[in-house]
């Protein structure tokens, strides 16, 4: 499972995940945008939540699924140039991420001091998800750790509650898109059609509700479009002519637009 793009994924669609994870606000994720950054000594910071606000920490995210002696070496040498080469006076916390604490180098002599400090986050998913009634973001990591019988439970509950909690339609089937995913690399026995019935998936895309929003969407792009040419004292025909509508639709949204 390509474990750097899953994340990177989860938290641009559900930043909150993060915060949720460090036992923080979910609205805190308002407060930052998202990326990935190349720094120029060949380094390259999967997760960077940058704050928008004064006095808010750049968090600095690193996922690490396999034991690796030189994980916190290589974290904070990434912190560090980014300060260099950005702003050293930025307030910083960096976030390790591991499967369980398994995954955890364990010699962490050199870096006590910053491990038991306010500077460095450490979360073992396997504990932070092995709750009841997750959010949205928890509950597609909880799927990482759950037994078959569980993730066929738990995988059409995260989309029913994204259809229910979401009102961004495309953002509910980014869920989707993001669940069978992680389905996909979790049980690679099974091709993308065999997920979505193992699973009891249905694409939000495919649903009445999400093709009405769209439709509502581009009719009230049409509406907006059309209002703006009727201020610049265009016709009806000549806007019909011009956006290649139906002389009959364009009376219609001309009498709604005015």
């Amino acid at each position: 499972m390509e474990t750097d793009s899953l994340f990177y994924q989860l938290f641009q669609q559900l930043p909150g995940t993060l915060f949720e994870l460090l036992k923080l606000s979910a609205a805190r994720a308002a407060s930052y945008r998202f990326k990935s950054v190349e720094l120029k000594k060949s380094l390259r910071i999967d997760g960077l939540f940058v704050p928008t606000k004064v006095k808010l920490p750049i968090n600095v995210v690193e996922v690490q699924f396999q034991r690796v002696a030189t994980f916190y070496a290589n974290l904070v040498a990434k912190v560090f140039c980014y300060l260099d080469e950005n702003d050293p006076k930025q307030e910083w916390v960096a976030v390790a991420i591991f499967p369980s604490r398994k995954e955890e180098p364990t010699n962490l002599g050199p870096y006590e001091d910053l491990l038991r400090s306010k500077r460095v986050k450490r979360i073992y998913l396997e504990e932070m998800t092995a709750v009841k009634n997750p959010t949205i973001g928890l509950g597609v990591l909880q799927l990482l750790f759950g037994t078959r019988t569980e993730v066929q439970e738990w995988a059409p509950r995260i989309v029913r509650r994204a259809e229910v909690e979401v009102a961004d339609s495309d953002l509910q089937a980014k869920v989707v898109e993001l669940v069978e995913r992680l389905l996909l690399g979790r049980f690679p026995e099974y091709n993308r059609e065999e997920i979505r019935m193992k699973f009891k998936l249905h694409d939000i895309r495919e649903s009445k509700v999400w093709k009405e929003a769209h439709e509502l969407g581009r009719e009230e792009n049409k509406r907006q479009m059309i209002g703006t040419l009727l201020a610049k004292g265009m016709s009806p025909a000549q806007i019909a002519d011009l956006l290649n509508l139906p002389a009959e639709e364009v009376k219609q949204l001309t009498e709604t637009s005015s």
